[in-house]
């Protein structure tokens, strides 16, 4: 299945019960999830697994019936490669499977491929996104290759959202090669990391948005999408791991939307989330 079958299947409300995404688009699929919830009116209930082990030990949980017989979508990320299927009868509930990646061994029904986002698609997003947008510049955005990737779109849409001059907005800021947010981070210095972002305690989401589009620049580099030729990024790659950089972009996404859905207007969610993810292995 594609995209655009599974686009179809929910303008429909012809939703399947299980669904394994196969993209390392973070934003495009958690896009997806929230159509899927606002098209049958289900609340999300998100998991983690580590391992394809704890996964299938999981398995009779994740299928079993709310205790009070309610319906839900349930998606459930899964910090490994996806190289083998297993039972998956979800009881009322849709599953959605979200691996680091899919083996391209594995043949299913149920896993969607996601593309590229489409110049007219990128137009229309940042339309919508952003008042009064100069068409030279959504022309020259949709033309380029790097922003058919959502998360990074989303990304750029943002920091013009926070700017007062889009036309000064650079995507691959040359300033943020001594942000020492990312070298705390990097390092695992909660204690750096703290002390540095006090500094923004009045505008903590104009950090998120920074700290999201530097390491999901790192990330394209790191499976060479982008050209980006930055030192910072060869840095960032060498001290993290795969596994390491996608739990911490995901984390930092999941911060970016508590602080616009909740209006959050201090650090402690972001300190905290940080310092979870520092402790992990």
């Amino acid at each position: 299945m594609n995209q655009d079958e599974l686009k179809k299947e929910i303008s429909e409300k012809n939703i399947k019960p299980l669904y394994i995404f196969d993209s390392d688009d973070y934003f495009l699929k958690r896009t997806y999830v929230d159509r899927l919830s606002k098209s049958l009116g289900l609340g999300v209930n998100r998991y983690i697994y580590m391992s394809f082990k704890e996964f299938s030990e999981n398995i009779l949980h994740l299928c079993a019936c709310d205790l009070f017989g309610e319906r839900s979508i349930k998606y459930v990320r899964l910090n490994f490669e996806l190289d083998q299927l297993i039972d998956i009868k979800p009881s009322n509930d849709v599953i959605v499977l979200d691996p680091i990646r899919c083996s391209n061994k594995l043949k299913s029904d149920s896993i969607v491929s996601f593309r590229d986002l489409k110049p007219q698609e990128i137009k229309a997003y940042l339309k919508s996104k952003i008042k009064d947008i100069d068409e030279q510049f959504t022309e020259k955005i949709s033309k380029s290759e790097f922003y058919s990737n959502a998360t990074a779109l989303y990304l750029l849409a943002e920091k013009i959202i926070l700017s007062e001059k889009q036309i000064e907005i650079d995507f691959l800021e040359k300033d943020l090669l001594n942000l020492e947010a990312v070298d705390a981070i990097i390092s695992h210095n909660f204690e750096q990391f703290s002390s540095f972002i006090d500094k923004y305690s009045d505008h903590p989401l104009v950090l998120i948005v920074t700290l999201s589009t530097v390491f999901f620049n790192a990330f394209l580099e790191m499976h060479n999408v982008a050209d980006t030729s930055k030192p910072y990024y060869k840095r960032i790659i060498s001290k993290l791991n795969q596994e390491k950089l996608e739990n911490l972009i995901s984390v930092l996404y999941d911060l970016d939307k508590l602080y616009k859905s909740a209006n959050v207007g201090n650090l402690l969610p972001l300190k905290l989330k940080i310092f979870n993810w520092m402790v992990q292995k």
